[in-house]
C-alpha cells in the first residue's frame, strides 16, 4: 500500500522516497546513481528531498508535442 508522506517539503529514507516516486527501491537507486540528489547522513543512511526527487522527474517529462514527434518519425521509418 502507497503511504502518502504528511509533509513533502522534507526528506525521506530510501524506501519512502521510492514510494513517493511511485517506483521501486531499486529503481530509486539506479535513479541515485544517476545523479538523484542526496544525502548521505551516515553509513548505509541515504536521505532524499521530495523537492530533489520532483526536480529529477521533470528533466524527463514529455510534452504531447515530443510524443507525437517520436511518433511520426517511426511511422515515416515504416
Amino acid at each position: 500500500m502507497r503511504r502518502t508522506p504528511p509533509d513533502t517539503k522534507g526528506w525521506a529514507k530510501v524506501k519512502v522516497a521510492a514510494e513517493y516516486a511511485g517506483v521501486s527501491v531499486r529503481t530509486l537507486r539506479d535513479w541515485l546513481r544517476n545523479g538523484l540528489r542526496h544525502s548521505r547522513v551516515s553509513a548505509g543512511m541515504i536521505l532524499v528531498s521530495y523537492a530533489a526527487i520532483d526536480e529529477y522527474l521533470v528533466r524527463f517529462e514529455v510534452n504531447e508535442n515530443q510524443v507525437d514527434d517520436i511518433v511520426d518519425e517511426v511511422m515515416q521509418e515504416l
